[in-house]
Protein backbone atom coordinates (compact mmCIF):
# COMPACT_ATOMS: atom_id res chain seq x y z
CA UNK A 1 0.00 0.00 0.00
CA UNK A 2 1.54 3.61 -0.98
CA UNK A 3 0.76 7.06 0.91
CA UNK A 4 -1.19 8.09 -2.30
CA UNK A 5 -3.47 4.97 -1.45
CA UNK A 6 -4.21 6.28 1.74
CA UNK A 7 -5.00 9.86 1.02
CA UNK A 8 -1.71 11.48 0.64
CA UNK A 9 -1.10 14.70 -1.50
CA UNK A 10 1.17 17.46 -2.34
CA UNK A 11 -0.04 19.39 1.14
CA UNK A 12 0.60 16.75 3.21
CA UNK A 13 4.07 16.66 1.30
CA UNK A 14 4.96 19.54 2.37
CA UNK A 15 4.31 20.08 6.09
CA UNK A 16 6.60 16.79 6.39
CA UNK A 17 9.70 18.11 6.78
CA UNK A 18 12.94 17.14 5.82
CA UNK A 19 14.17 16.85 9.38
CA UNK A 20 11.28 14.69 10.29
CA UNK A 21 12.35 12.08 7.14
CA UNK A 22 16.37 12.62 8.47
CA UNK A 23 15.15 11.39 11.97
CA UNK A 24 14.01 8.32 10.85
CA UNK A 25 10.41 9.06 10.92
CA UNK A 26 7.38 8.24 8.29
CA UNK A 27 4.04 9.75 7.68
CA UNK A 28 1.28 7.36 8.19
CA UNK A 29 -2.74 8.21 8.43
CA UNK A 30 -4.46 6.80 12.11
CA UNK A 31 -7.69 4.73 10.60
CA UNK A 32 -8.86 3.85 14.37
CA UNK A 33 -8.71 5.53 17.61
CA UNK A 34 -9.51 4.05 21.20
CA UNK A 35 -8.42 5.59 24.22
CA UNK A 36 -5.06 6.70 23.77
CA UNK A 37 -4.16 3.86 22.18
CA UNK A 38 -4.12 4.54 17.93
CA UNK A 39 -4.35 2.04 15.05
CA UNK A 40 -2.21 3.39 11.72
CA UNK A 41 -1.53 2.32 8.39
CA UNK A 42 1.70 3.48 6.32
CA UNK A 43 3.70 1.60 3.50
CA UNK A 44 5.15 -0.78 5.98
CA UNK A 45 1.19 -2.21 7.35
CA UNK A 46 -0.94 -1.50 9.86
CA UNK A 47 0.52 -0.61 13.76
CA UNK A 48 -0.45 -0.32 17.10
CA UNK A 49 0.83 3.09 18.26
CA UNK A 50 0.63 6.01 21.27
CA UNK A 51 1.97 9.67 21.52
CA UNK A 52 5.78 10.01 22.95
CA UNK A 53 6.24 11.51 26.20
CA UNK A 54 7.08 15.06 23.89
CA UNK A 55 3.99 14.76 21.83
CA UNK A 56 1.79 14.37 25.41
CA UNK A 57 3.99 17.39 27.38
CA UNK A 58 3.13 19.60 23.62
CA UNK A 59 -0.34 18.66 23.66
CA UNK A 60 -2.87 21.26 25.33
CA UNK A 61 -6.13 20.24 24.39
CA UNK A 62 -7.87 17.46 23.32
CA UNK A 63 -7.83 18.43 19.84
CA UNK A 64 -4.17 18.42 19.97
CA UNK A 65 -4.47 14.73 19.99
CA UNK A 66 -4.85 13.00 16.78
CA UNK A 67 -8.14 11.79 15.39
CA UNK A 68 -9.28 9.41 12.78
CA UNK A 69 -7.89 10.45 9.31
CA UNK A 70 -4.92 13.07 10.45
CA UNK A 71 -1.08 12.19 9.36
CA UNK A 72 1.37 11.20 11.78
CA UNK A 73 4.78 11.47 11.78
CA UNK A 74 5.77 7.61 13.49
CA UNK A 75 9.15 5.71 14.46
CA UNK A 76 8.77 1.96 14.24
CA UNK A 77 9.81 0.41 17.55
CA UNK A 78 12.65 -2.29 17.75
CA UNK A 79 10.84 -5.60 16.33
CA UNK A 80 8.30 -3.15 14.30
CA UNK A 81 5.38 -4.39 16.09
CA UNK A 82 4.49 -1.00 17.51
CA UNK A 83 4.85 2.63 16.16
CA UNK A 84 5.60 5.78 18.56
CA UNK A 85 3.40 8.90 17.22
CA UNK A 86 5.88 12.12 17.19
CA UNK A 87 4.30 14.59 15.42
CA UNK A 88 0.62 15.40 13.71
CA UNK A 89 0.83 16.92 10.75
CA UNK A 90 -1.08 20.12 9.97
CA UNK A 91 -4.74 19.26 9.15
CA UNK A 92 -6.21 20.04 5.43
CA UNK A 93 -9.85 20.22 6.73
CA UNK A 94 -11.06 18.94 10.11
CA UNK A 95 -14.79 18.32 11.09
CA UNK A 96 -14.98 19.08 14.69
CA UNK A 97 -17.86 19.45 17.43
CA UNK A 98 -18.31 20.87 20.82
CA UNK A 99 -17.63 18.25 22.97
CA UNK A 100 -20.06 15.61 25.11
CA UNK A 101 -18.60 14.07 27.93
CA UNK A 102 -19.30 10.60 28.80
CA UNK A 103 -22.13 11.36 31.14
CA UNK A 104 -23.94 12.76 28.00
CA UNK A 105 -24.02 16.68 28.97
CA UNK A 106 -21.39 18.98 26.92
CA UNK A 107 -18.40 20.38 27.84
CA UNK A 108 -17.66 24.12 28.51
CA UNK A 109 -15.52 24.92 25.74
CA UNK A 110 -14.10 21.53 24.77
CA UNK A 111 -13.65 20.72 20.72
CA UNK A 112 -14.15 16.89 19.48
CA UNK A 113 -12.74 16.12 16.39
CA UNK A 114 -14.84 13.71 14.34
CA UNK A 115 -12.99 13.35 11.00
CA UNK A 116 -9.37 15.05 9.50
CA UNK A 117 -8.58 15.30 5.81
CA UNK A 118 -11.87 14.93 4.33
CA UNK A 119 -12.50 15.94 0.90
CA UNK A 120 -16.16 14.72 0.55
CA UNK A 121 -18.65 14.23 3.12
CA UNK A 122 -22.02 12.27 2.46
CA UNK A 123 -24.85 13.82 4.83
CA UNK A 124 -26.89 10.28 5.09
CA UNK A 125 -30.71 11.05 5.48
CA UNK A 126 -33.13 8.25 5.34
CA UNK A 127 -36.35 8.50 4.23
CA UNK A 128 -37.81 5.59 6.04
CA UNK A 129 -40.76 7.90 6.95
CA UNK A 130 -39.09 7.87 10.67
CA UNK A 131 -36.98 10.07 12.22
CA UNK A 132 -34.36 9.90 9.75
CA UNK A 133 -35.09 12.61 7.80
CA UNK A 134 -35.03 16.10 9.00
CA UNK A 135 -34.65 19.26 7.78
CA UNK A 136 -32.90 21.28 10.28
CA UNK A 137 -30.37 18.01 10.75
CA UNK A 138 -29.53 18.58 7.28
CA UNK A 139 -28.68 22.42 7.97
CA UNK A 140 -26.64 21.81 10.72
CA UNK A 141 -25.02 18.97 8.58
CA UNK A 142 -24.19 21.28 5.84
CA UNK A 143 -22.96 24.33 8.21
CA UNK A 144 -20.36 21.77 9.68
CA UNK A 145 -19.47 20.49 6.21
CA UNK A 146 -18.89 23.77 5.36
CA UNK A 147 -16.85 24.80 8.30
CA UNK A 148 -14.28 22.03 7.58
CA UNK A 149 -13.07 22.57 4.22
CA UNK A 150 -14.71 19.73 2.66
CA UNK A 151 -17.36 19.51 0.16
CA UNK A 152 -21.13 18.53 1.07
CA UNK A 153 -23.04 16.01 -0.68
CA UNK A 154 -26.32 14.94 0.30
CA UNK A 155 -27.58 11.41 0.46
CA UNK A 156 -31.53 10.57 0.79
CA UNK A 157 -30.92 6.86 1.47
CA UNK A 158 -34.27 4.07 1.84
CA UNK A 159 -35.70 5.69 -1.11
CA UNK A 160 -37.15 2.05 -1.24
CA UNK A 161 -39.10 2.55 1.84
CA UNK A 162 -40.65 6.05 0.89
CA UNK A 163 -44.15 7.39 0.44
CA UNK A 164 -42.69 10.24 -2.02
CA UNK A 165 -38.87 10.20 -2.26
CA UNK A 166 -39.72 13.32 -5.05
CA UNK A 167 -41.02 15.65 -2.70
CA UNK A 168 -37.73 14.57 -0.03
CA UNK A 169 -35.48 15.55 -2.75
CA UNK A 170 -37.14 18.89 -3.53
CA UNK A 171 -37.10 20.14 0.05
CA UNK A 172 -33.54 18.94 0.27
CA UNK A 173 -32.42 21.10 -2.35
CA UNK A 174 -34.14 24.14 -1.36
CA UNK A 175 -31.55 23.88 1.67
CA UNK A 176 -29.15 22.33 0.10
CA UNK A 177 -27.64 26.10 -1.07
CA UNK A 178 -26.19 24.17 -4.51
CA UNK A 179 -24.55 21.25 -3.18
CA UNK A 180 -25.77 18.11 -4.69
CA UNK A 181 -28.76 16.15 -3.19
CA UNK A 182 -28.89 12.16 -4.16
CA UNK A 183 -31.77 9.99 -3.83
CA UNK A 184 -30.31 6.39 -3.22
CA UNK A 185 -31.62 2.73 -2.19
CA UNK A 186 -28.44 1.03 -0.53
CA UNK A 187 -29.96 -2.58 -0.28
CA UNK A 188 -30.89 -2.84 -3.78
CA UNK A 189 -28.57 -3.63 -6.52
CA UNK A 190 -26.85 -0.53 -8.19
CA UNK A 191 -29.02 1.21 -5.48
CA UNK A 192 -25.30 3.67 -4.95
CA UNK A 193 -24.36 4.21 -8.35
CA UNK A 194 -25.15 7.82 -7.92
CA UNK A 195 -22.54 7.85 -5.26
CA UNK A 196 -19.90 6.45 -7.24
CA UNK A 197 -18.29 9.63 -9.25
CA UNK A 198 -17.37 10.84 -5.78
CA UNK A 199 -15.46 8.21 -4.76
CA UNK A 200 -11.75 7.75 -6.51
CA UNK A 201 -8.12 7.12 -5.66
CA UNK A 202 -6.96 9.10 -2.97
CA UNK A 203 -10.36 10.89 -2.28
CA UNK A 204 -11.18 11.03 1.86
CA UNK A 205 -14.75 10.37 1.75
CA UNK A 206 -16.60 10.91 5.21
CA UNK A 207 -20.51 9.58 6.22
CA UNK A 208 -22.36 11.74 8.71
CA UNK A 209 -25.93 10.90 9.42
CA UNK A 210 -28.18 9.82 12.56
CA UNK A 211 -27.98 5.58 13.61
CA UNK A 212 -30.49 3.79 11.55
CA UNK A 213 -29.69 6.31 7.66
CA UNK A 214 -27.53 3.21 7.00
CA UNK A 215 -24.10 4.56 6.78
CA UNK A 216 -22.66 1.28 7.05
CA UNK A 217 -24.68 -0.23 4.60
CA UNK A 218 -23.54 2.46 1.74
CA UNK A 219 -20.47 1.31 2.81
CA UNK A 220 -20.50 -1.95 2.22
CA UNK A 221 -22.22 -1.25 -1.15
CA UNK A 222 -19.70 0.92 -2.48
CA UNK A 223 -17.06 -1.59 -1.40
CA UNK A 224 -18.84 -4.47 -3.14
CA UNK A 225 -17.99 -6.48 0.31
CA UNK A 226 -19.50 -6.62 4.06
CA UNK A 227 -17.29 -4.37 5.57
CA UNK A 228 -19.24 -2.70 8.32
CA UNK A 229 -22.21 -4.44 10.71
CA UNK A 230 -25.56 -3.47 10.27
CA UNK A 231 -28.83 -3.59 11.99
CA UNK A 232 -32.35 -3.07 11.40
CA UNK A 233 -34.18 0.16 12.91
CA UNK A 234 -35.82 -0.07 16.11
CA UNK A 235 -39.42 -0.63 15.25
CA UNK A 236 -40.49 0.75 18.70
CA UNK A 237 -39.08 4.19 18.19
CA UNK A 238 -38.22 4.06 14.97
CA UNK A 239 -34.20 4.79 16.25
CA UNK A 240 -31.46 2.53 14.55
CA UNK A 241 -28.79 0.94 17.05
CA UNK A 242 -25.24 2.02 17.10
CA UNK A 243 -24.06 -0.58 14.65
CA UNK A 244 -20.94 2.09 14.43
CA UNK A 245 -19.13 3.06 17.92
CA UNK A 246 -16.29 4.64 17.08
CA UNK A 247 -15.22 6.51 13.82
CA UNK A 248 -12.98 4.34 11.50
CA UNK A 249 -11.53 4.46 8.04
CA UNK A 250 -11.21 2.25 5.37
CA UNK A 251 -9.33 1.59 2.28
CA UNK A 252 -11.48 0.49 -0.82
CA UNK A 253 -9.83 -2.14 -3.07
CA UNK A 254 -10.85 0.26 -6.37
CA UNK A 255 -9.37 3.16 -4.70
CA UNK A 256 -11.04 5.84 -2.46
CA UNK A 257 -10.95 6.27 1.71
CA UNK A 258 -14.46 6.02 3.52
CA UNK A 259 -14.67 7.15 7.56
CA UNK A 260 -17.48 5.78 8.77
CA UNK A 261 -18.87 7.72 12.40
CA UNK A 262 -20.70 6.93 14.97
CA UNK A 263 -24.23 7.88 14.87
CA UNK A 264 -24.78 11.81 15.28
CA UNK A 265 -28.09 12.53 16.41
CA UNK A 266 -27.56 16.55 17.61
CA UNK A 267 -24.71 18.36 16.52
CA UNK A 268 -23.30 21.14 18.16
CA UNK A 269 -21.60 23.25 16.35
CA UNK A 270 -18.39 24.76 17.36
CA UNK A 271 -17.54 27.23 14.87
CA UNK A 272 -18.46 28.39 11.65
CA UNK A 273 -19.80 31.87 11.65
CA UNK A 274 -19.24 32.45 7.69
CA UNK A 275 -20.46 28.65 7.33
CA UNK A 276 -23.94 29.46 8.95
CA UNK A 277 -24.24 32.28 6.22
CA UNK A 278 -23.65 29.83 3.39
CA UNK A 279 -25.64 27.38 4.28
CA UNK A 280 -28.90 30.17 4.64
CA UNK A 281 -27.33 31.83 1.58
CA UNK A 282 -30.79 32.69 0.05
CA UNK A 283 -31.35 34.34 3.59
CA UNK A 284 -28.68 36.34 3.53
CA UNK A 285 -29.50 37.52 -0.39
CA UNK A 286 -32.75 38.87 0.78
CA UNK A 287 -31.44 40.36 3.97
CA UNK A 288 -29.06 42.47 1.57
CA UNK A 289 -32.23 44.60 0.80
CA UNK A 290 -33.17 45.11 4.50
CA UNK A 291 -33.58 49.45 5.60
CA UNK A 292 -30.94 48.64 8.18
CA UNK A 293 -27.54 46.97 7.61
CA UNK A 294 -27.67 45.42 11.26
CA UNK A 295 -31.04 44.26 11.35
CA UNK A 296 -31.90 41.33 13.08
CA UNK A 297 -34.80 40.29 11.26
CA UNK A 298 -36.83 40.43 14.91
CA UNK A 299 -39.62 43.05 13.91
CA UNK A 300 -37.32 45.83 13.22
CA UNK A 301 -39.31 48.62 10.55
CA UNK A 302 -38.06 47.92 6.23
CA UNK A 303 -37.11 44.03 7.25
CA UNK A 304 -36.70 42.75 3.49
CA UNK A 305 -36.62 39.03 5.49
CA UNK A 306 -40.28 39.48 7.36
CA UNK A 307 -41.42 40.22 4.22
CA UNK A 308 -40.63 37.69 2.55
CA UNK A 309 -41.51 35.25 4.68
CA UNK A 310 -44.92 36.91 4.59
CA UNK A 311 -45.15 36.74 1.63
CA UNK A 312 -44.50 32.63 1.61
CA UNK A 313 -40.78 32.86 0.02
CA UNK A 314 -39.31 31.39 2.34
CA UNK A 315 -40.07 29.27 4.98
CA UNK A 316 -40.08 31.66 8.89
CA UNK A 317 -38.50 27.77 10.09
CA UNK A 318 -35.40 28.89 8.48
CA UNK A 319 -35.17 32.05 9.80
CA UNK A 320 -35.46 29.95 12.95
CA UNK A 321 -32.73 28.10 12.07
CA UNK A 322 -30.29 30.47 11.09
CA UNK A 323 -30.58 32.54 14.28
CA UNK A 324 -30.68 29.60 16.31
CA UNK A 325 -27.17 28.17 15.10
CA UNK A 326 -25.44 31.66 14.89
CA UNK A 327 -26.51 32.25 18.47
CA UNK A 328 -24.61 28.98 18.94
CA UNK A 329 -21.37 29.51 17.86
CA UNK A 330 -21.50 33.24 19.59
CA UNK A 331 -22.06 31.19 22.94
CA UNK A 332 -19.57 28.88 21.84
CA UNK A 333 -16.86 31.38 21.52
CA UNK A 334 -17.81 33.05 24.30
CA UNK A 335 -16.94 30.18 26.20
CA UNK A 336 -13.62 29.60 24.56
CA UNK A 337 -12.91 33.15 25.46
CA UNK A 338 -13.81 33.07 29.07
CA UNK A 339 -11.61 29.50 29.42
CA UNK A 340 -8.70 31.27 27.66
CA UNK A 341 -9.19 34.67 30.23
CA UNK A 342 -8.90 32.00 33.36
CA UNK A 343 -6.07 29.99 32.43
CA UNK A 344 -4.13 33.34 32.21
CA UNK A 345 -5.45 34.03 35.81
CA UNK A 346 -3.02 33.69 38.08
CA UNK A 347 -4.37 31.47 41.27
CA UNK A 348 -5.01 33.08 44.70
CA UNK A 349 -2.34 32.55 48.24
CA UNK A 350 -3.39 31.61 50.78
CA UNK A 351 -3.85 33.65 53.48
CA UNK A 352 -1.64 32.89 56.41
CA UNK A 353 -3.27 32.14 59.66
CA UNK A 354 -2.82 34.77 62.30
CA UNK A 355 -0.78 33.02 65.31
Amino acid sequence: MTLENLGWSDFFDQNFSIEQAGQGLMAARVWRTSKQIYHVLCEEGSFVARVSGHFRHRARISSDYPAVGDWVAIRLKPGAMEAEIRELLPRQTVFSRQAVSASGTESKSSEQVIAANVDVAFLIASLDGGRGFSLRRLERYLTLTRNSGARPVVVLNKADLADDAGRAADQAKEIASGAPVHTVSAIEKGGVAPLRQYVSEAVTLVLLGASGSGKSTIINSLAGVDLMRTSEVRQTDARGRHTTTWSELTVLDGGGILIDTPGLRDVQLWSGDMAVEETFAELQEIARQCRFRDCRHSGEPGCAVAAAIASGQIEETRLVSFKKQKEEIAAAMRRREHGEKLKHLKPLRPRRKKK
